[in-house]
């Protein structure tokens, strides 16, 4: 436990922390688990990794480092208002392809209906998009440590609020237990298509996303 050390995710990180991502976010998210009728539709886009790549520059993502491997990540950035709407309108004018294309068009939706800048007051916030953790290390409280030290750098960089959506137990649990509120939840069966078929069906205990926030 002292051997890891948190510090700022850099540029020359991208291609570790994308494999990283892979095998201890994307194989464990729940969501990302729900059977498809084809096998590559469960595949992570390269539209997916450019955001990754994206968010990198800004200086608010983090790694969890032991010795010269990397066991746990946050990526984050800065939100606005305008990106809320954004983010809903693409959704809702993107044809849906794939798993990633679902997962996104009913977080963006909650996201809006959430709408933690109306809730907070406040025109700015720093959006926790992600956060993995090396298996070897999990019960070691690294998770617990890069959410505070995000909640600490966003504090540092005068951002007034923290705000993550949590799309499993788990991350709710984690992001509960540092203080966080819970602004909207919703559940993944609410979510039909136009036949009025459920579009997510996450296995239990995962069965809602929650949209949370923390005044910084």
């Amino acid at each position: 436990m002292s051997a890891i050390i948190i510090r700022s995710m850099n540029v020359g990180d991208f291609e570790e922390v994308e494999a990283f991502l892979a095998e201890h976010f994307f194989r464990q998210e729940p969501l990302m688990l729900i059977p498809q009728e084809d096998p590559r539709q469960s595949e992570v886009t390269p539209e997916e990794s450019e955001l990754h790549r994206s968010l990198i520059p800004q200086g608010l993502s983090l790694v969890a480092v032991d010795g010269d491997r990397i066991v746990g990540v946050v990526l984050a950035g800065e939100l606005v208002p305008e990106d809320l709407e954004r983010e809903f309108q693409q959704t809702e004018q993107k044809e849906v392809t794939n798993l990633l294309d679902k997962i996104h068009k009913f977080l963006a939706m909650i996201e809006r209906q959430a709408n933690i800048f109306e809730h907070f007051r406040v025109e700015r916030a720093l959006y926790l998009y992600m956060l993995g953790v090396d298996t070897s290390v999990r019960r070691q409280r690294v998770g617990s440590r890069l959410v505070a030290a995000t909640i600490e750098l966003g504090r540092q960089r005068g951002f007034p609020v923290l705000t993550s959506t949590c799309t499993n137990m788990h991350s709710l649990r984690l992001m509960t237990a540092l203080h966080m509120e819970c602004v909207l939840s919703r559940d993944y069966a609410s979510y039909k298509d136009e036949h009025g078929e459920v579009v997510l069906r996450a296995a239990d205990p995962h069965t809602s996303a929650s949209v949370v926030g923390f005044r910084l």
